[in-house]
């Protein structure tokens, strides 16, 4: 490559990483990417952190300049001393090494800044709550994230970061006086291949970050809001300044920054609802360890969503009061749903399995695909109790004969009202014949092309009253027959509680 740089990721690599190399690339970011830049919050003043001289944990010092570990634990924890001694889980160890060879003093770590305790007290708990709540300041205000996409437990390592743990070598020959070697993955790949991409925990540890460094088997590449750059490519190339980000990410970050109290409170604009909905869907289509962290693992994203989007907080992971409509997802026709007893059945952190929410529900009522539409019988959140959620809304008996389809009878009858199709599966045949007690979350009307029949889609969340109170199994969306309508089937507008 003119002027000895080298090209794209074709370079021979050591079996140890060049500190060199990532530290100036690092100080390039810090020293000419404006949009990279950010202000310490003061929130940190409550969070703890390793002093990787000391070896101790400490209390944040005030303008701390710290980097953050992203990396999936697989049942390995530290054990009781094991900071003091030396004896930390290699990918916590090695943190600490790069930490130091890049002329930095703290590192936040969760298994060491937050209380692990097995059996916390109350007071334990209210604590390490405050403390996950803030995770989006904690990644956000890092000057450099880590990130172990080797392995599958914390005993991995950094690859390259400890003589104990070298990095794969190159293949590399020559022949007839031609040297050929080969040359790594990219961070795509290898990420995407690695079990830190399918754990819930590293999901808002990827998002909230600003620059990170991913320590794959083979190499290391740096990625930051700017630019990114492969250790195996030329580190002035840092200065390119090509964006990584879609347009709706790049004005999270810049609203973010600014300070903006709102986003938007309307669901049409993707960058609030329709964005953060997404990182909702893409978190509950990854793995846990344990059910009881079902929304402890997403609680910063959670508090960045209120905090820029909404007007009120999210209840139990939906935010109800803003768009009452997100009480109608559903499972993915992927999924097989399995209850988490300790969460509500009506949100989706009370079961374990991939969701969505249909389009229709977030489409905005001018420039759609559909003409004439309208919306009405929205449900409405009333209160909260604990898991008790109070609702007015329309309730409604539907009766189902699937046959081979799933029919939507005029209840008494065998006159057709149209069709209901369970979740997002691809045909009407899932639900088996019978009657449903229904809650309705939202209707519409529209007409698929302009001056053609008119269609009612109504969303419905199925409820199961064979208890003291409702629980939910279910969505379904009926579709009308042209011209059919859907309060020939007399809903009943009431209070539904849900638990």
């Amino acid at each position: 490559m003119e002027g000895g740089g080298r090209l794209g990721n074709g370079a021979v690599l050591g079996r140890m990483v060049d500190w060199e190399w990532l530290t100036e690339v690092l100080d390039v970011c810090l020293g000419e990417h404006e949009r990279c830049g950010f202000e310490v919050s003061e929130k940190l003043r409550i969070a703890k952190m390793v002093d990787v001289v000391e070896r101790k944990v400490v209390e944040c010092p005030e303008g701390c300049e710290y980097f953050a570990l992203s990396y999936v634990w697989g049942g390995v924890m530290p054990a009781e001393g094991a900071l003091e001694k030396g004896t930390l889980p290699a990918t916590i160890e090695d943190a600490i090494e790069a930490t130091k060879m890049m002329g930095r003093r703290y590192l936040w770590v969760d298994a060491l800044c937050i209380d692990q305790s097995p059996d916390p007290t109350p007071e334990q708990w209210a604590e390490k709550e405050r403390q996950l709540r803030m995770m989006d300041v904690i990644y956000s205000s890092a000057t450099l994230t880590l990130v172990a996409i080797a392995g599958s437990n914390s005993n991995a390592g950094l690859p390259g970061a400890n003589p104990a743990r070298p990095r794969t070598l190159h293949i590399k020959e020559t022949i007839d006086g031609n040297t050929f070697f080969t040359i790594p993955p990219t961070k795509i790949q290898q990420a995407n291949a690695s079990v830190w991409a399918t754990r819930a925990w590293t999901l808002q540890e990827e998002f909230l970050s600003r620059r990170y460094l991913f320590f794959s088997d083979t190499h290391v590449e740096f990625i930051c809001v700017s630019a990114e750059v492969s250790e195996c490519g030329d580190a002035s190339s840092i200065r390119d300044k090509r964006s990584r980000l879609p347009d709706s990410l790049s004005q999270v970050f810049e609203r973010r920054d600014q300070g903006s109290p709102t986003v938007s409170a309307s669901p049409q604009e993707g960058v609030s609802m329709e964005f953060f909905w997404g990182m909702i869907v893409d978190y509950t289509s990854r793995r846990m360890t344990n059910d009881g962290d079902s929304l402890n693992a997403i609680l910063g994203l959670m508090s960045l969503w209120e905090r820029m989007a909404l007007s009120s907080p999210c209840v139990w992971g939906l935010p109800l009061a803003d768009m009452p409509q997100t009480l109608g997802w559903m499972h993915h026709r992927s999924a097989i749903p399995r209850r988490r007893s300790a969460f509500p059945s009506w949100s989706w952190a009370g079961w374990e399995g991939e969701i969505r929410l249909d389009d229709m529900l977030f489409q905005n009522d001018e420039g759609n695909k559909f003409h004439s539409l309208a919306r009405d019988m929205t449900v409405r959140h009333v209160n909260l109790h604990g898991k008790e959620l109070v609702v007015e809304g329309w309730e409604v008996v539907v009766e189902v004969r699937t046959d081979p389809f799933s029919e939507v009878l005029v209840t008494g009858t065998d006159e057709v009202m149209g069709w209901a199709v369970e979740r997002n599966f691809l045909h009407p045949n899932t639900l088996a014949s019978g009657r449903y007690e229904c809650l309705v979350i939202e209707r519409m009307e529209y007409q698929i092309s302009e001056g053609g029949p008119t269609y009612q889609k109504v969303f419905l969340v199925v409820l199961d009253k064979s208890g003291p109170a409702a629980q939910r199994r279910t969505t379904i969306a009926l579709t009308t027959l042209p011209g059919r309508d859907f309060m020939t089937l007399a809903p009943i507008r009431r209070l539904v509680t849900i638990v």
